[in-house]
């Protein structure tokens, strides 16, 4: 799936999901799609602080995060406070890889993690 089509299809599911149920309480602004453009099966991704230097526990529990597909990550209030975050991805194949950018999620809509870079989606 193209970069692009990828981005229509996350644009279409968020709008359809804005205003659904008006007693649902308001989600974390620092919610993100993840998105998996490094060409590996994530089996572990890690979420922490900027600069936090602990990684804490594999935010995708039992699940994988096969390549190019995306996956919504959530925060809620027992979490790590703050907007900049550093991210560490274990891949099927027991290689890693760490984005130490510090990147702001309340200013994004999705990041694409690729082989060696992250970019962030900035929200509408």
């Amino acid at each position: 799936m193209s970069l692009k089509r990828t981005v229509v299809v996350l644009l279409v599911l968020l709008a359809a999901g804005v205003g659904v149920v008006k007693s649902t309480p308001r989600p974390d602004q620092r919610n993100f799609w993840a998105l998996n453009n490094t060409l590996k099966e994530i089996r572990e991704l890690y979420v922490s602080p900027h600069d936090y230097k602990s990684w804490g526990t594999d935010v995708l529990g039992r699940g994988v995060l096969p390549t190019a597909v995306g996956r919504v990550i959530s925060f809620d209030s027992t979490g790590p406070t703050g907007c900049s975050f550093d991210f560490k991805l274990v891949f099927s194949d027991g290689t890693a890889q760490q984005y130490l950018q510090g990147r702001d999620v309340c200013s994004v809509i999705a990041i694409q993690f690729n082989a060696t870079d992250s970019f962030g989606l900035i929200k509408p």
